[in-house]
């Protein structure tokens, strides 16, 4: 019997004009007015078992206690430094070249970072320090969006992962073949399938965005393609999810999480993965960003060796496309 009015915001947040207030999702909101008829009703406020289930597929809200009702020294006390890290900027997105490319600004998809090894040459900037999660507060437009956030473990707040997800590596080896091109950022998406019965992510494809993201202007917000921290040959790809904050607390920045992933092994390479190949290295060819492949990464193996290491375990069995991948690196020694 009760009326509650709410603006639909073009980012798919309610505002609900009786207070202002702001949800992140029109299902979060509608679990607030329940709440607060029940409340008033005089009965019990929880939320009932098929919503709490529903919410934790959402990313909502979490099974146990919400992690906002934890103090900021308690939280920070549990969550553990990392390597990889998450911006501030809730963009919707994935980029890469930061720790790695094609990490993701999503605050609803599971997307992946990669980090490459010892630093090349790059445009000077300055270092941008990564921080916790519990020091950033309630959203703030003073914010610098490209603001580093630590990822956290489901462990470290004492959640289990909401859902599953599985890649493939004809999928890495794309992304991690355009995110060692390039000294700039890089960007492209990921798609895939979501299945609702086993809450299983399987990403099945990935499409490179051929954009300029060089320019002088942007490169102070990028960080180094070869990424230091990592020593090894391999790029360490990392997935993560940015979980929305507690509907009890909209305005609290989303909460970047590590996600486990299985990959899946393809049996051979597709066309269209070596047609996506071929246009990127076409794209960045002559480019002054491109990475000059035959200077020396380390002190016995090139940029090219690099690359080719990198790739090695992500490339299939199959060797009846090896003579094409030859072709394509060849192109790149050539092209830079």
């Amino acid at each position: 019997g009760k009326k509650f009015v709410g603006d639909l915001g073009a980012d798919g947040t309610i505002t609900w004009q009786e207070t202002g207030q702001v949800f992140n999702s029109p299902s979060a909101w509608a679990t607030h007015c329940k709440r607060l008829s029940l409340a008033s009703e005089g009965e019990e406020e929880e939320m009932p078992e098929e919503e709490e289930e529903e919410a934790v597929r959402e990313g909502r809200a979490p099974v146990t206690e919400p992690v906002a009702t934890k103090r900021p020294e308690e939280r920070s006390k549990k969550q553990p430094c990392k390597s990889v890290a998450e911006p501030a900027g809730m963009g919707k997105v994935a980029r890469g070249a930061r720790g790695g490319p094609w990490a993701a600004h999503s605050g609803e998809g599971t997307l992946c970072s990669a980090d490459h090894g010892p630093p090349g040459k790059r445009p000077e900037s300055k270092p941008r320090v990564p921080v916790r999660y519990c020091t950033l507060g309630t959203r703030d437009s003073a914010r610098n969006p490209q603001t580093l956030v630590e990822v956290t473990s489901f462990a470290a707040i004492n959640k289990f992962q909401p859902f599953n997800v599985a890649i493939s590596s004809n999928v890495l080896l794309l992304l991690d073949f355009h995110s060692h091109l390039t000294r700039s950022e890089v960007v492209g998406y990921l798609g895939g399938r979501w299945d609702t019965n086993t809450q299983l992510l399987t990403v099945l494809r990935a499409f490179p965005c051929r954009t300029r993201l060089g320019d002088a202007d942007a490169a102070g917000a990028v960080e180094e393609p070869y990424y230091h921290g990592n020593p090894g040959v391999e790029s360490r790809i990392t997935p993560f999810w940015v979980m929305p904050p507690p509907e009890q607390r909209p305005n609290d920045y989303g909460i970047p999480m590590d996600v486990e992933v299985a990959y899946i092994q393809d049996g051979f390479l597709t066309n269209d993965v070596l047609q996506e190949m071929t246009l990127l290295v076409e794209f960045y060819k002559g480019a002054p960003d491109l990475v000059k492949f035959q200077e020396l990464w380390s002190q016995d193996q090139t940029y090219l060796d690099k690359l080719k290491g990198s790739l090695a375990s992500r490339t299939p069995k199959d060797q009846s496309f090896a003579h094409v991948l030859e072709q394509i690196y060849s192109l790149l020694k050539v092209g830079s």
